[in-house]
């Protein structure tokens, strides 16, 4: 028979629950204090000692929801910075886990707040809008709730629906800005920002600027998010211009460097809108500011003069090339344009750049050259850089004899991107300028007057504009090595190596896409906030501009003493250029063959076969052997990017003068030719050494036609 257990006495009993007590405070003081820590450790930026922190406390007390948002929240932070979702994940199970071993967290808008926020990181749009919806039924005044319910919204392409519930968002928060507190600033700013990402979305660039000028009134962010402001201001500047008003992007640009000082997105913004007018005295003031850009640039090389820099931002040096032509320094602007093709070759944008000089220069070979080369590097046949360059190909044609129905082809060519890009306009222009020149050559209609290209679509250079310098150089280096792998395919399979099976086979090529304009989150000033509608009114930003008082105008920063082709501007050579300009000799030629392509002469045009396959018969020279022209897709060499010798810098130290062309020098055993001149419609050819023969002499002052 078993022993009869005796039952504790009173005193084990209070020795016991004692000790349950002892413990359980303990046990609260110590998640308390480890969860306290966390959240310093975070606000600090030490993650690291903050995970740890946080896991102590959590090992006392699992069900803490103070740590468990602490831990979550810095899971998710973490997986942003570093762009993965592994830590949302893990915050994910163990929220989970948490909610079903104790049920009352489930009584908690917090707790399903950050479940919320979790899942739309993973892109889990039904369960985070399932978490929404729960949190917003225990406590349907949070305007938090309702922007994460919008922004899962959204995920899902329900934009209609997202907008009202962002509108019903604002209107939760406090009616005077004195009352926000942190968390309703950071709601508000994320509101506005999803309200203007969607105005921009559906081509509303009226409500795009009042979204973002409600947005940029709000107090500034911290430091660490200073990028989110700039963009916000680069965001409103390029919307206003898209308006229309540049004299108001220029204001905002002005007043982005007051708030934010001189960023490099903020001033090449500023040039950017600058240039767009063509107008000398904003064009200096162009050169200024992109001057402080690129001497900014860190020091990538030790040796400045290297001739092979590869690194870099081109997107100030294209500005600054344009400038420069602006201001009549074809010199400058090649050198200029010089950077930026090394930097960023894979790109039509300098290219098409290029072509432009060079065709103001006269020097049509090297334009059709940049044209073509500005042509094969499109993807898209419904771009208008592909209308630009068919657009610059008929101007290098129409200077030529014999060439007008080649010029109208690629007018029609223009036309037809023009039409399909949804610019009828212009496409009805085109198709007219081809028809005449059509009659033209056939002798029916004088010579219509030449036309000037369009030059680089803005459409290019603001999406481009809007991207940060490290954005830009990681896409022209994607490029880079896109097109890298596209010669040494073709020739693997044109010589057939049987080694070429033993090496992997190359990722399909990914699919260029226009960088558009990210509405991230800003820095703002305005003590009142008028974010407020009347009951039952719909929603409408009725903000005020923000003025703000101008301050004086950025100085210019002094040039270099000489050409720097690394970190500094050609400037100084381009000065020199000028003030010689009155005693130097015009550019002496000395070319070393004489090509079939033709130049316009005061005498009547020669006959010429109506068609777009009017080939001109090769010209015989001792040098190069004469090979004959067939119809049909370019050689095998024209699918190459152009040598080096197209775009060589000049020699600083001789600078132009009778014994060299401008602005590639001449070199004295002539020009090596692949194929014979005589650039006939469709031969994408690279020109080895740029201009050549019969190009009529210009002096510095007078380069333009």
């Amino acid at each position: 028979m078993p022993k009869r257990s005796q039952p504790a006495s009173p005193r084990i009993l209070k020795r016991r629950a004692l000790g349950l007590l002892v413990n359980h405070n303990y046990a609260m003081k110590a998640t308390e204090t480890w969860t306290l820590l966390g959240l310093c450790a975070l606000t600090m930026g030490i993650h690291h000692l903050a995970l740890k922190a946080f896991e102590a406390a959590l090992a006392h007390s699992p069900n803490s929801l103070p740590t468990l948002l602490g831990w979550s929240h810095l899971l998710r932070m973490n997986d942003v910075s570093v762009n993965e979702t592994v830590g949302c994940q893990a915050a994910l199970q163990r929220l989970t886990k948490a909610v079903e071993q104790f049920p009352e967290l489930a009584k908690l808008a917090d707790f399903f707040k950050e479940l919320t926020e979790c899942y739309l990181l993973v892109n889990l749009n039904d369960p985070a809008q399932q978490a929404v919806q729960q949190a917003i039924q225990l406590t349907p005044q949070d305007a938090l709730l309702f922007l994460l319910l919008a922004q899962s919204l959204i995920r899902m392409g329900i934009r209609t629906q997202a907008a009202q519930l962002l509108t019903h968002c604002l209107k939760l928060l406090p009616k005077l800005l004195s009352l926000f507190t942190a968390t309703d600033i950071e709601t508000a700013r994320t509101a506005h920002a999803e309200l203007a990402a969607i105005a921009a979305a559906e081509g509303n660039i009226e409500m795009l600027i009042h979204e973002l000028t409600a947005t940029l009134m709000l107090p500034p962010p911290s430091l660490s998010r200073i990028n989110e402001h700039i963009a916000l201001w680069c965001a409103l500047a390029t919307a206003l211009e898209r308006a229309g008003k540049i004299p108001e992007a220029l204001d905002a640009c002005e007043r982005a460097e007051l708030a934010v000082g001189p960023s490099p997105r903020i001033l090449i913004t500023h040039a950017y809108l600058l240039l767009l007018d063509e107008l000398k005295p904003k064009a200096e003031r162009a050169v200024s500011l992109l001057t402080r850009v690129v001497e900014a640039e860190p020091r990538l090389r030790k040796d400045e003069g290297d001739a092979e820099d590869t690194l870099g931002d081109f997107l100030p040096w294209c500005l600054l090339g344009k400038a420069y032509k602006l201001l009549d320094q074809p010199r400058a602007a090649y050198d200029s344009y010089q950077i930026a093709l090394r930097r960023a070759d894979g790109l039509p944008i300098t290219w098409l750049a290029v072509g432009k000089l060079y065709l103001e220069l006269k020097q049509l070979p090297d334009a059709l050259a940049a044209y073509s080369q500005a042509l094969r590097l499109q993807l898209n046949e419904n771009s208008p850089g592909t209308a630009a360059a068919w657009d610059g190909l008929s101007c290098v044609y129409e200077r030529c004899d014999d060439q007008l129905g080649d010029a109208a082809d690629a007018c029609l060519r223009a036309a037809l991107c023009f039409q399909a890009y949804g610019d009828q306009k212009s496409a009805d222009f085109y198709e007219n300028r081809a028809k005449n020149l059509r009659l033209a050559a056939l002798g029916k209609l004088p010579v219509p007057e030449w036309s000037e290209p369009v030059g680089v679509p803005n459409y290019f250079l603001r999406d481009l504009v809007n991207l940060l310098p490290n954005e830009r150089i990681a896409f022209v280096k994607s490029i880079n090595k896109l097109d890298a792998t596209e010669p040494l395919s073709q020739t693997a399979n044109m010589n057939q190596v049987p080694q070429a099976a033993a090496h992997p086979s190359q990722p399909p090529a990914p699919e260029r896409k226009d960088q558009l304009a990210r509405f991230e989150l800003p820095v703002y000033h305005d003590p009142a906030y008028h974010a407020r509608a009347a009951a039952g009114a719909p929603y409408r930003q009725g903000y005020p501009y923000e003025t703000v008082t101008r301050g004086t105008s950025v100085a210019s920063t002094p040039p270099p003493s000489q050409p720097q082709y690394v970190h500094g501007t050609p400037l100084a050579h381009a000065q020199m250029d000028r003030s010689t300009s009155q005693s130097q000799q015009p550019y002496t030629l000395a070319p070393p063959y004489k090509p079939e392509l033709k130049l316009p002469a005061a005498a009547q045009l020669q006959p010429q076969h109506p068609g777009r396959h009017y080939w001109p018969q090769p010209h015989e020279h001792a040098a190069s052997p004469v090979h004959g022209l067939v119809r049909g897709p370019p050689p095998v060499l024209a699918q190459y990017p152009p040598p080096a010798g197209v775009m060589s810098p000049p020699t600083a130290a001789l600078g132009p003068g009778p014994q060299h062309r401008s602005p590639a020098p001449h070199p004295a055993e002539g020009y090596a030719i692949a194929m014979p001149p005589g650039y006939a419609y469709g031969q994408y050819m690279p020109i080895h050494g740029g201009m050549v023969a019969q190009v009529q002499p210009y002096g510095a002052a007078h380069w333009r036609r």
